[in-house]
Formats: structure tokens, sequence, C-alpha cells
């Protein structure tokens, strides 16, 4: 089986084929904002790498945010409309708790950190969300790191993502939506 993940949610595009869980092609590259214009040059060369055609995919794997509002967008709208047009499952997954999953604590505190701020989460030893995930700006921020073991950077295994987001109900492609948590923030000035 055949598997595509696909995430743009922060300043990296990475693009992963699995087969049957395992990692037989991937391309992680920084973006430097250009979103828009590498990720279809990416799935395709990832796909060539992989020697599969498109139409051979058998599921996908979407990170849906927190993040980057452009970036989230670009993956789940790529991912809804390949799962769509060839009619296989979707399963979508937080970038949070990819990085909760490549932790091994009682209680995780993760947090995507970014110019202004950060999105953060706490999960329990088995992944399970116990502190909703919150937007908190840099002031804020720097206050919660003291009183909190925040983890921001750690190497991720694919492979363990790919094992927990197969465990994640299948969705209707027009049910994969991004995960908006700052809001938009043309609509925060109003």
């Amino acid at each position: 089986m055949y598997t595509l993940f696909l995430d743009t949610h922060d300043a990296k595009v990475t693009i992963i084929i699995f087969k049957d869980g395992h990692v037989i092609a991937q391309n992680i590259l920084e973006s430097k904002n250009k979103h828009s214009e590498i990720t279809m040059p990416t799935l395709d060369n990832t796909l060539k790498a992989a020697n599969l055609d498109i139409n051979e995919l058998n599921s996908i794997i979407v990170v849906n945010g927190p993040g980057s509002f452009t970036g989230e967008r670009i993956a789940v709208t790529i991912a809804k409309t390949i799962a769509y047009c060839l009619n296989i499952p979707i399963r979508s997954i937080n970038s949070l708790l990819i990085l909760s999953l490549n932790i091994n604590d009682k209680n995780k505190c993760v947090a995507l950190e970014d110019r202004n701020g950060a999105f953060v989460a706490t999960f329990d030893q088995d992944n399970n969300l116990i502190e909703e995930i919150k937007y908190l700006n840099k002031s804020t921020y720097l206050e919660y790191k003291q009183t909190h073991n925040v983890v921001t950077d750690i190497e991720i295994d694919y492979e363990k993502v790919y094992t927990y987001a197969m465990t994640l109900n299948t969705l209707n492609p027009h049910e994969v939506k991004p995960l908006y948590v700052k809001g938009i923030s043309a609509l925060n000035d109003k």
C-alpha cells in the first residue's frame, strides 16, 4: 500500500511516500515562503523518486496545522484534491501531535515557534491532548517557558507518525480543514 504524506505548515515543505509503512522516498525542503511554487514540483519529484504514478496512491496523510495560515491551506488543498479525485482515504494529523509522538515523557509540552510567539499544547504519555492548543504572543510565551518544560525541536520519526496516523479515522476529503488557532489577522484587526 502506498501512502502520501504532505506537510506545509511551517517553513519546510515535507513530502514523503510510504510503502506499507516504510519511507521509500522523501523530500524535505526549506521553502523560503515559496510553498505555492515548490510543493507541486516537489510532489512530482517525490513520486518519480519512488517510481510511482500518482494513480497508484492508496491513501493520504496530511498535516493540517497549526502553523502558517497559507502553508496549512496548501497541503490541505492538495491532499483533499488528490483524495477526492482518486477516491482514496485521507487522514489528518496536527503538527503539535507529531512532535508529541516523538517524545517519551509522561506529560509532553510542545511548541511551534514563529517570529511573534508560539503555538503550544500539552499531551499525556498516550499522546492525548490534555492542554488545548493555543497561540501565545512572544512575551506570554517567554513567561510560559519559565514554568513549562517546552520541547520545540526534535527529530521526527516519520514511520512512527505513519503508524499513529493509520489508527486515525479516515475522513471525507470535504471534512479535512486547516487548524487555525490564531484566527485570521485581518479579522483580528477589526
